[in-house]
């Protein structure tokens, strides 16, 4: 059973959709962490990353 606590944040912006995103990650590692932002920073993508300590 994962753990259900926010371990990071993810903000995003789309500039061709001109849309933005908040997501709420729960339960991932660093590295899963570093793999949904690498996601969200691809084509007119842009994101930022903030992990809870």
């Amino acid at each position: 059973m994962s753990s259900k606590k926010v371990t990071a944040v993810i903000c995003s912006v789309d500039l061709e959709k001109r849309d933005t995103e908040i997501k709420i990650l729960l339960g991932c590692t660093s590295g899963e962490n570093q793999a949904i932002l690498d996601i969200h920073n691809t084509g007119s993508q842009s994101a930022i990353l903030l992990v809870r300590k």
